[in-house]
Formats: C-alpha cells, structure tokens, sequence
C-alpha cells in the first residue's frame, strides 16, 4: 500500500466563496475529531490572486483511506452541497504518489 495525495483546484460562483470556504474546512474539521483514520495532512488553500479560488491538498496512507473517507455519509452531502455553489469547468483534480515530503512521515513502503 503506498500513500496517495490528491491536489484539487476549484474556484466558486460568484458570491458563493464563504460558503464554499466553510464547506471545504468540513473535511479537515471531521478529521481532527477522529472520524477519517489514514489521513496524514489535509490542507485547505486559498489563492492570493483570486479569493474565489481555493486549493486542497489531501494525503492518505492508502487509496484504502481515502475510499473510506469518500464513501461516508458526510462526505457524499459535502459534495452535494458544494457542488452548485463552484464552476463546474474550474475543478481540476490530480493525484500522485509523494516521494518526498516534510511535515509529515510517510508510512514504510
């Protein structure tokens, strides 16, 4: 089982940012509680140049972990509630493996 990071662009629909911000920070908060065992950092970004824009950056001991984090319950009404308020064409996703990394220990390979 490697590791497995998950980088995700979005930008909301006008005047929809707070909300979409608030919603994204519902993952990293349902994790310091204890509810996602694997996560090893989650990180919600917000871009400098355009506040309407935010970054996630996730990494999960497994793909195991993030299946089970992303066929929970509230990780399916996060992603219904999230979905009207971003432009559809902004999102962009993509995931890879981490070679390096510091903040975090990498699980034995």
């Amino acid at each position: 089982m490697a590791p497995v990071t998950y980088l995700v662009r979005m930008t909301a629909k006008p005047g929809h940012a707070e909300q979409v911000l608030e919603l994204l920070l519902t993952n990293p908060n349902r994790i310091e509680q204890g509810g996602e065992p694997g996560n090893l950092a989650f990180a919600v970004h917000r871009s400098l140049d355009d506040p309407n824009e935010f970054w996630l950056y996730e990494t999960w001991e497994s793909e195991e972990a993030v299946n089970a984090h992303e066929s929970g319950a509230a990780f399916g009404e996060y992603k219904e509630k999230l979905r009207p308020l971003v432009e559809p064409d902004s999102v962009m996703f993509g995931n890879c493996t981490p070679i390096k990394v510091l903040g975090y220990r990498l699980p034995a390979q």
